[in-house]
């Protein structure tokens, strides 16, 4: 099955959305080799859905990973991409419950993949993602690197005029990762829950290749932009902490005193919708590399349940 397109995607209490991103895939113009469903101990009724769904024949395989708790997005992409490894497909497009391709997504993709030379040092190839019309930049992104940061740009819109073009992180979202490539990098880090798994792994997937998007290949993601819930701000600021410190201890050390900082200024000016202990607890775990699901930060914990 040289150049055929298996599909990952990992869905928790979104069954809604996700019958719209399956009926997206099952209706391509080419068919993928295979979907495979990671179902993250969701109880709205996907487990059952999904039994069904598994029974219906198809053009494709289809596989179901049924998840006993909640490992989060990282979790699930970890063991998504470990039995997709297994399967019969040489590149394998990673997507949430509410990422929608266009119907000649996969078609476009292996258009692309033909024509294409040197796969062997393609990590991944992206598609172009909408958001309420328009493109999303940021989830692809450039990084370039000074004496003290971390600089990391969102595409622009001249670059979706080229055929494709280059990039260095990406997100979960319609990437297609080479198979021989992410056995040498390594899965999704399972441990982070929610919050820069998929950009760390980009950092380590580009070591092996480059990493490119390719515009004609669209994915619709429409989702409200705004601030993060509460309880993922302790994911943001730990994950953030724990990828600078796999890149290097310098931007780690310098991204610490940043976020100390601030909170020396916020406490100045009693910015009092700041939760300290939030973040303090969150700089406590990426320093001693305390990852996994929170017992306190659980998903729906807001700042007016926080113990005193």
């Amino acid at each position: 099955m040289k150049d055929k397109i298996g599909v990952v995607i990992v869905t928790y209490n979104r069954l809604e959305k996700l019958k719209i991103a399956l009926k997206k895939f099952e209706n391509q113009t080419k068919k993928q080799a295979y979907i495979l469903v990671v179902n993250n101990a969701s109880n709205d009724g996907t487990l059952e859905y999904l039994n069904d769904w598994k029974k219906n024949k198809s053009a494709y395989n289809k596989f179901v990973i049924n998840l006993k708790e909640n490992t989060g997005g990282s979790g699930g992409f970890y063991n998504g991409l470990k039995k997709a490894i297994e399967l019969d497909a040489d590149w394998i497009w990673v997507s949430d419950d509410d990422a929608y391709p266009k119907e000649n997504a996969i078609e476009k993709a292996e258009e692309f993949l033909k024509k294409f030379d040197n796969k062997e040092k393609l990590s991944a190839f992206c598609a172009k993602v909408i958001n309420n019309g328009k493109i999303d930049y940021f989830h692809r992104k450039t990084v370039k690197y000074n004496l003290t940061q971390i600089k990391t740009f969102p595409t622009k819109e001249a670059d979706y005029k080229k055929e494709f073009f280059e990039i260095d992180r990406f997100s979960y979202v319609g990437a297609i990762l080479n198979k021989d490539i992410l056995k040498k990098a390594g899965l999704t880090n399972k441990d982070y829950f929610i919050y820069y798994d998929d950009t760390e792994h980009s950092y380590r997937m580009k070591k092996y290749g480059d990493i490119l998007v390719v515009p004609n290949i669209v994915v619709e993601h429409n989702v409200k932009n705004g601030n993060a819930q509460d309880w993922k701000i302790y994911y943001y600021i730990r994950n953030k902490l724990i990828y600078y410190k796999t890149i290097s201890q310098k931007y780690y050390y310098f991204e610490l005193i940043k976020i100390k900082f601030k909170q020396i200024v916020k406490k100045i000016l009693h910015y009092k919708m700041q939760n300290y202990k939030l973040i303090n607890d969150a700089v406590k775990d990426a320093k001693t590399g305390n990852l996994g699901k929170s017992k306190v930060y659980y998903p729906g914990w807001t700042f007016n349940k926080r113990g005193k």
